[in-house]
């Protein structure tokens, strides 16, 4: 066995190349006594000798036998003595070798005339012998030693016993034939003791790799609760840069600081676009995004996303249309992330329009059972389009069609994030451009259906109304323990027309609220020391229901983003999300909503 060359456990080998062994050999000595009855079977004169036939048929199963048990017993043994059973099989083909060529120069004494008969027979027997060589891979020292025992005697007797001159043709076949099959046998050894070493190296590899996989896994998690962890510091800050920013613009400034002050918005905003692309692509790679399963009207989710874009398109000669076919007024899913994936589309687009058209275009696509709705989304653009080699590598992360344009910026993950929302909800996506001329990008997304019943905004806990007469300056609590956001929300709030009550706990705005001064409207941060906004929240709808007051609406305020803390917010009785940084017309609109008396769900 020769094996050292390979960095392998002896154990180890051992156990696996005389396993290997066993099964290898365990029904060699039927083939050994068959070939023996054929070869003296067919001789006329070999047939007379019943009694020696029959000497040698009973060597030959014994050895069968003592096999069989070998096999056995390397099978069944918890610990084996790997010496001595190798040993064993060296025997077993020690001994065999030594009956097959005293079988053969038996055969050759009483059969001296070499004759086509013999010949063929000699030649088989031959063959047959020399042939288990390769058997015996797993082993080099067995196969060299049943080499020896079997080609020399057997080519040193067919010289002795047959008569000339056809003796030495038959001796240089057999020696031709035994040297080629040894070199043959060595060269597979060779190879299986590769192959063996490659195996346990993969297996090993594996075992290393399904290690590896796990600690990357963990490894995930670390990243994506450091990216949530992170990002809630930064929004922090970033909302007092954005806020101050704003409020400077809305100040009596000339020219070139405007312009100065709309660069720092810009910037801010391109910030935060790329933050919340970071922690979306986080939490997707880490398996960690939940989809909502709630109605929703698709309708005014596209409504919706060209609201929010239609600034945008005041700065380039660009229109935007919508094209709504029939389709459900109501669909079971998650809106959030379909005005995720369309603001990205038609964002997208934007970006690589400079003049003509983008129309987005609903449809239904098709049904594919009586619980299902395929919605097909369009958007289509006369864009800078996009070549087809380019076409195949849009979806893949970091990949920038126009990477080499300082005028195109971004972090390259808009397409792979949409395309991962789309197939995480079940659907497809496919583009069609044209270099010149624009693309079309389009999605195929199922969805639930639902009763088809008039769309109403979802109440929240206590199903009381608010009222209708608010005034038209709302009296705001503003719960908050940070100084600058304190800052930007009370000055928001005064260009808004609104009076303010500054708290910086729980605890503070639980007093306030249940004092004798009446709030319109409570804005609520979730994180704050003693008390938080979500447990806050609870207690003030407790004392509306006790004492039989109407609602007032609280929105949270939060640097958080993730979906179970939207849930929470609202399980807690709050109406209304806002994700810091916010921005004036965030709170502008929260505020005409609560003067019109109306509970509101942000999508």
């Amino acid at each position: 066995m020769n094996n050292s060359r390979y960095a392998l456990g002896d154990k180890q080998v051992n156990d696996i190349s005389l396993k290997d062994l066993a099964k290898r050999t365990r029904y060699g000595g039927i083939f050994y006594l068959l070939a023996f009855w054929a070869a003296v079977f067919s001789s006329a004169t070999a047939r007379n000798h019943l009694d020696i036939i029959g000497v040698f048929s009973g060597c030959f199963l014994l050895l069968q036998i003592y096999r069989l048990v070998l096999f056995f017993k390397v099978f069944s043994s918890h610990e084996i003595d790997y010496p001595s059973y190798f040993s064993r099989y060296a025997f077993i083909y020690n001994s065999s070798a030594i009956v097959w060529v005293s079988g053969s120069a038996w055969l050759f004494y009483i059969n001296p005339i070499v004759d086509l008969p013999v010949t063929i027979n000699m030649m088989a027997a031959a063959g047959i012998s020399i042939g288990g060589i390769t058997v015996l891979a797993p082993s080099y020292k067995i196969m060299r030693s049943y080499f020896v025992l079997i080609c020399f005697p057997f080519a040193l007797g067919a010289g002795l016993l047959l008569n000339e001159p056809g003796n030495w043709i038959v001796v240089g076949l057999i020696l031709g034939y035994g040297v080629f099959i040894f070199v043959t046998g060595k060269q597979q050894n060779r190879m299986y003791w590769q192959a063996l070493n490659d195996n346990l190296k993969l297996s090993e590899q594996a075992e290393e790799l399904e290690k590896a996989k796990i600690a990357a896994e963990r490894a995930g998690q670390a990243k994506a609760d450091f990216l949530a962890a992170m990002t809630h510091e930064i929004r922090t800050p970033m909302n007092g840069v954005l806020g101050m920013a704003q409020l400077l613009a809305m100040g009596d400034l000339n020219d070139k600081q405007q312009q100065q002050v709309t660069v720092i918005n810009n910037a801010g905003r391109t910030l935060m676009h790329i933050i919340n692309n970071i922690l979306d692509y986080s939490k997707i790679s880490a398996e960690q995004l939940a989809l909502e399963k709630i109605p929703f009207s698709s309708r005014n989710i596209v409504n919706e996303v060209m609201l929010l874009l239609a600034p945008q398109f005041e700065k380039k000669p660009i229109k935007l249309t919508c094209l709504v076919d029939d389709i459900p007024e109501l669909v079971l899913g998650d809106p959030y992330r379909l005005h995720q994936i369309l603001y990205n589309l038609v964002g997208n687009a934007f970006k690589f329009t400079d003049e003509g058209e983008i129309s987005i275009k609903v449809s239904c696509k098709k049904r594919d059972d009586e619980n299902k709705t395929m919605l097909s989304f369009s958007v289509k653009d006369t864009g800078i389009g996009i070549a087809p080699e380019e076409q195949k590598q849009i979806f893949e992360q970091f990949y920038q069609v126009s990477h080499f344009n300082p005028n195109i910026r971004g972090t390259g993950l808009g397409l792979s994030i949409t395309q991962r929302l789309v197939e995480l909800m079940g659907g497809t996506i496919s583009v069609e451009s044209e270099v010149g001329v624009g693309s079309t990008f389009s999605i195929a997304i199922p969805f639930a259906q639902t009763v088809q019943t008039a769309f109403k905004e979802p109440l929240a806990s206590g199903n009381v109304g608010v009222k209708s007469d608010l005034p038209a300056n709302l009296h705001v609590l503003l719960a908050e323990d940070n100084k600058v956001n304190q800052m930007i929300c009370e000055q928001f709030f005064f260009k808004l027309g609104c009076s303010v009550d500054l708290v910086e706990t729980g605890i503070m705005a639980l007093e306030k609220f249940n004092g004798s001064q009446h709030y319109d409207v409570i804005f609520m941060d979730c994180n704050m020391p003693e008390m938080d906004g979500f447990s806050a929240t609870v207690a003030i709808r407790q004392i509306e229901k006790d004492k039989a007051l109407h609602q007032t609406p609280i929105v949270a305020l939060t640097a958080h983003v993730e979906e179970d803390i939207k849930r929470r917010c609202l399980e807690s009785g709050m109406n209304a999300f806002i994700s810091k940084p916010f921005l004036f017309e965030d709170l502008e609109a929260i505020v005409n909503k609560t003067k019109m008396g109306g509970f509101f769900k942000q999508y």
